[in-house]
């Protein structure tokens, strides 16, 4: 089975057309743009060779991104040197190559913790009028403003003002009370 000439052509004219198709494909890489963060480990931005250096978050390297110089005296000026945090973007020197270029300016922040102000937990500042308080079991109830409040104590104290209350005195409740989870009730600080 012989082709014909114009067969032979149209596949040598197609086998060509897939050569250059495909061969233009890898030539015309371009060239990548990454997001980065991490924690800031140095900077030098005075010189031909300004660039900073970070510990990557994601693959937990270190990184080295160029930048102009002006860009990083703006981003960079007036930081101190410890607890720093960068993000921004950066992109490739060429398409093969391993060094960054920073794009636009990079945001160089310093992240801080938030916590609450370290008060004992379940402290409670307790003041009023005892005017029952069982002995067994520590609890009192005490009034402030009309309102009954109950409150477990340690039981001899408890047996102190209810001794107190059974002579016919006022006995009042007054400071900072500490819950001790061992205990099971409120001992005062």
């Amino acid at each position: 089975m012989s082709l014909t000439l114009s067969k032979q052509l149209f596949l040598i004219c197609r086998f060509l057309w897939f050569f250059v198709l495909f061969s233009t494909m890898t030539s015309a890489k371009e060239r990548k743009v990454i997001r980065f963060s991490g924690e800031l480990i140095s900077w030098e931005s005075d010189g031909e060779n300004s660039h900073f250096r970070f510990l990557d978050s994601t693959s937990l390297r270190e990184r080295t991104i160029l930048c102009d110089p002006e860009t990083m005296s703006l981003s960079f000026s007036h930081k101190a040197k410890n607890n720093l945090y960068v993000e921004g973007k950066a992109t490739q020197n060429s398409p093969t190559s391993d060094q960054w270029l920073c794009v636009g300016k990079p945001h160089v922040f310093q992240k801080y913790q938030v916590t609450s102000p370290a008060k004992q937990a379940q402290t409670k500042t307790i003041q009023g009028q005892v005017v029952e308080a069982d002995p067994v079991s520590g609890q009192i109830v005490y009034l402030v403003r009309g309102r009954r409040f109950y409150l477990t104590i340690n039981p001899t104290e408890a047996e102190i003002m209810a001794e107190e209350l059974s002579k016919m005195k006022t006995v009042m409740i007054d400071g900072e009370y500490r819950y001790d989870r061992i205990k099971r009730y409120y001992v005062k600080d």
